[in-house]
């Protein structure tokens, strides 16, 4: 018995090789394309998971650094609140100060004057 393919096995064969070609030179240009090995790829995943982390990070900080400007800015606005109010005391105690003063002028006038 000869071990050589019969007729009917021969077309099966090249239909084989033919795929296995085209599947070849598909890899090949999807090596081309990211790299030529499969580290290639595990880098290139590693590569976007820490771009996704780094993202992630910065937006945290972002909303850490919002709540911050909200924070001082509302002290901002307390603080000039209070500001105001303390003027307005300030003025209105000179003003009473200085009633009590003039009022007590009169008071010596009047009785040096007699």
């Amino acid at each position: 018995m000869s071990a050589s393919p019969s007729r009917s096995e021969r077309p099966n064969l090249s239909a084989a090789d033919s795929q296995t070609a085209a599947l070849q030179s598909e890899i090949d240009r999807l090596r081309r394309l990211v790299g030529p090995t499969e580290d290639s790829y595990e880098k290139l995943r590693l590569d976007v998971l820490g771009a996704r982390d780094v993202a992630l990070s910065a937006e945290a900080e972002l909303g850490r650094l919002r709540g911050e400007v909200i924070r001082l800015t509302t002290h901002a606005a307390r603080l000039e609140r209070d500001h105001v109010w303390f003027r307005e005391q300030v003025l209105r105690r000179i003003s009473e100060l200085r009633s009590r003063v003039l009022s007590l002028r009169k008071v010596l006038d009047r009785l040096i004057h007699r």
